[in-house]
């Protein structure tokens, strides 16, 4: 299991807002704090808008800034936004499995209770948190 890099970079960008959080920042200075393109920011953006981690204020003293506070988004609230739910094996998802079986597998069980795991200590973890 590998973690896209648009995840990493989403929490990058909210992590940013929330450390300079007295401003509203413009697209391009986010993008150019956090180390992206612009296009790439602004396709991060829209997933974050879309799922209400990140609002944009038009006009002249417009930006981005935190859809709400960054204790309440968690680590695995950004996942879902960039990834969608977390399905380490497709057994997990209702699909089935390899062996022909479901959810008596021996490996099933192991898959199910990783995923929990994980899950469990991204949602532990808020953008305030890793913030520093």
């Amino acid at each position: 299991m590998k973690i896209q890099i648009s995840t990493d970079y989403a929490i990058r960008i909210l992590q940013y807002l929330h450390l300079n959080k007295e401003q509203t920042h413009t697209a391009m200075s986010v993008a150019q704090a956090v180390g992206v393109t612009y296009p790439f920011f602004i396709k991060i953006a829209n997933l974050l808008k879309k799922n209400g981690l990140l609002v944009s204020i038009q006009g002249r003293n417009g930006g981005y800034g935190l859809g709400r506070s960054a204790d309440q988004i968690s680590l695995y609230d950004v996942f879902v936004c960039v990834e969608g739910e977390m399905q380490i094996n497709r057994c997990l998802s209702g699909e089935p499995c390899t062996k022909g079986t479901h959810k008596d597998c021996n490996l099933h069980r192991v898959f199910y209770d990783l995923q929990s795991k994980v899950i469990s200590e991204l949602s532990k973890q808020t953008i305030a948190d890793v913030a520093g």
